[in-house]
């Protein structure tokens, strides 16, 4: 056992290090969220491979850096396996640019996904759990909570090369009156400040505070969001709000008696003392998570084989029971029952029969029959991870409230804690009233959001309002009805409103969209303005590549493909007799189709419209502009779905022929700008200045139809 702070130390002296032929640091932030969540909760993350050993029996590198050897102390300690946890633990922790003048040579030599300062959010949101006692200032630990209670506790800002406005930057100078630039506790007070504005508790100056007695950043922080809070709740005293009783029950229950008195001082001290204790609690907390032990798997140097073996264990040994296994394994409790799992394949690969309703608007080859396979709900004869995990949470909403009592709905409904909670008789008893509405819910995102694949669908968790109001025959009947889950979901989407705090968007959002079907306000017509607009995730700078700070989201860039084939537009197909359009629901079932006499599965690909390989005028090669991911080529606005066959047959197409022919193709739902040939025979203009005016013309065409769909369906 070593716990974090021995882990730390053992790093700083370069005792604990990694083999060189040890693998890259690869984790996501999303994984280094999960892994915080549970270390601040006290579940076990696993044990750590340690090989004990010398300096020279391997070449070494240091916890958080790539590609730089270093030398260890003569006895040193092997790191095998855990190191993309101990690197995230201690990138969060560690205050790698504390160093003013020196932070940039650091950055360089850190692994990209490491180089963020990590904080802690500290003041929740007005739908949130308030795990740190912020509301009362009364933090009474995390005893009792699930690491998903503190998934949206973490946030992560990137350091940026050459941007240093930011104050979380290492590179942020503030200065005094005088033009000095302030240090020392100056510059923390200062900077505590703007943290605090944004409740922001700065996770990486806490092992500082372990190994010096100078009053570290979080600290300052955490006493400046305390003074605040105090203040707040001081308002919300004198206005009636609270009793403040409810506040000091637990410090000072006499608080009511020196009101009473009207004992200035000791009011005085009471509020002091509720400030002080919140902050010294959350930071004794902080600090204690250093002596939280980590369990290790000890090897001597001589058992380099075993060590070996022992690692393709942990690694490569049987699949961790999860929480799906386990319902299925309670679901088994009911006698004469199949089993679960296999229920769910056999009722995903039911046809079931389309509403007139869900197919009305469709340009002819309108199906009536339709099976969930063809969306990929199964991968090859396993129930898809998605479906798997939509299967629990919408199954313990229907076992926990009576549907339509959308008032009674809660976030914990959708936890681990509640799912766990359903008896065998729930889990049979609602499951095919449950794969009814997901089943019905993935029919509507193919049919008319244009979803091939549920892997491909932008956030999982928004199946679950269409499935939810989807259970009821009468709405899955209505023209209307859907039309407005049309309208919830490409607004949702395109507005950025599931790109934070989805397990709470997505019970709020059941709500109010039942509430609308069943005739109330539409609460969603506040994401129109952001359609397509939303700063730094789909604004138009994002898409055009203007904005270096942040990159396309996936989110965003398979939306924009899906809303196009939504629209069943026409293939590339040069030649062709009759007009091929492309369907979601024929491609995800591979039909075959016949070009030229020749019998063909259909597919798609994500073409560029702007063909790379003009670009090889100005000294560029196709390869290297597709690896550019901030190519303006590369932006979602040059892309669109077209046939495998028809990209075959256009491939050798010279410029000038290629824009004629996609030119003569614009009309058919691709929304690609009527004179792009002209603006691209354009002269005096770069080639780069015709592309951002081709893809500017093709992002206002784009925002233009969605806004003007979601009008029509509006107006239903």
């Amino acid at each position: 056992m070593m716990n974090l702070k021995e882990i730390f130390e053992k790093s700083d002296e370069d005792r604990l290090v990694l083999p060189d032929f040890q693998r890259e640091f690869e984790w996501n932030k999303d994984a280094q969220k999960r892994l915080l969540s549970s270390f601040f909760v006290s579940i076990p993350i696993g044990s750590l491979l340690i090989l004990e050993g010398k300096k020279d029996d391997f070449l070494s590198k240091k916890l958080c850096f790539a590609g730089e050897t270093i030398e260890p102390t003569e006895e040193c300690l092997y790191l095998l396996d855990g190191q993309q946890r101990v690197s995230s633990l201690r990138s969060t922790f560690y205050d790698f640019f504390q160093d003013k003048h020196n932070w940039l040579n650091i950055w360089e030599k850190m692994y990209s996904g490491l180089r963020n300062r990590w904080f802690l959010k500290i003041k929740p949101d007005n739908e949130e759990e308030d795990v740190f006692g912020w509301r009362m200032l009364n933090f009474k630990g995390l005893k009792y909570c699930e690491p998903s209670d503190l998934i949206n506790c973490f946030e992560h800002r990137y350091i940026y090369k050459r941007k240093s406005t930011d104050w979380y930057h290492p590179g942020y100078k503030l200065y005094d009156k005088e033009g000095k630039e302030l240090e020392g506790s100056r510059l923390k007070n200062k900077l505590a400040r703007e943290a605090a504005k944004m409740g922001l508790v700065p996770l990486y100056s806490i092992y500082g505070s372990i190994k010096t007695t100078d009053k570290q950043l979080h600290t300052y922080v955490l006493e400046k969001i305390a003074k605040e809070r105090v203040e707040e709740l001081q308002a919300e005293v004198e206005d009636g709000k609270i009793d403040v009783f409810e506040i000091f029950q637990e410090i000072e229950p006499d608080i009511e008696e020196y009101i009473e008195n009207n004992e200035i001082e000791k009011i005085r001290d009471a509020w002091s003392r509720l400030s002080a204790k919140w902050s010294e609690s959350v930071n004794k907390f902080l600090v204690g998570l250093f002596e939280q032990e980590i369990p290790t798997i000890d090897l001597p140097s001589d058992q380099i084989s075993r060590a070996i073996a022992i690692f393709e264990n942990i690694n490569k040994g049987g699949t961790p029971l999860d929480t799906f296994d386990l319902i299925v394994a309670k679901a088994a409790r009911t006698k004469g029952e199949r089993s679960l799992s296999q229920r769910i394949s056999d009722y995903l690969e039911e046809e079931i029969d389309l509403s007139e309703a869900l197919t009305n608007d469709l340009v002819d080859k309108v199906p009536d029959k339709w099976d969930s396979t063809l969306v990929m709900t199964i991968d090859e004869n396993k129930i898809t991870k998605t479906i798997k995990n939509q299967y629990l949470n919408l199954l313990s909403l229907f076992s926990h409230v009576p549907y339509g009592e959308v008032d009674k709905l809660k976030l914990e409904y959708i936890k681990r804690a509640k799912i766990f909670e359903l008896t065998h008789e729930q889990i049979n008893t609602n499951t095919n009233i449950t794969l009814k509405a997901l089943t019905r819910a993935c029919a509507f995102l193919q049919i008319r959001c244009g979803l091939i694949d549920i892997k491909s669908l932008s956030y999982d968790l928004m199946i679950l309002p269409i499935a939810y109001i989807l259970k009821n025959d009468d709405v899955y009947e209505d023209k209307r009805a859907l039309a407005r889950i049309e309208y919830w979901y490409w607004s949702s989407l395109f507005s950025g409103a599931y790109r934070e705090r989805q397990n709470e968007q997505c019970i709020k959002d059941i709500k109010n969209l039942f509430e609308w079907i069943k005739g109330g306000e539409n609460k969603f017509k506040i994401r129109y303005e952001n359609i397509l607009n939303d700063i730094g995730y789909s604004d138009k700078t994002v898409l055009l590549r203007k904005d270096q700070e942040h990159n396309i989201p996936k989110a965003i860039h398979n939306g924009i493909l899906q809303y196009i084939l939504s629209k069943q537009p026409v293939d590339f197909l040069p030649n062709a007799q009759e007009k091929l359009r492309l369907n979601a629901w024929e491609i995800g079932g591979k039909k075959i189709i016949e070009i030229d006499g020749n019998k063909q599965t259909i597919s798609v690909e994500d073409h560029h419209i702007c063909p790379l390989g003009t670009v090889t005028k100005i000294g560029e090669t196709s390869k290297k502009l597709r690896n550019d991911k901030k190519h303006i080529l590369n932006s979602i606005l040059n892309r669109t779905y077209i046939s495998s066959i028809a990209n075959a047959k256009i491939s050798d197409k010279s410029p000038e022929r290629y824009m004629k022919y996609v030119m003569d193709s614009a009309q058919w739902g691709h929304y690609l700008p009527i004179k792009m040939k002209e603006i691209f025979e354009e002269k005096g203009k770069s080639l780069e200045q015709k592309y951002e005016a081709i893809l500017e013309n093709r992002y206002n065409m784009l925002k233009r139809a969605i806004k003007e769909e979601l009008d029509r369906l509006e107006d239903m």
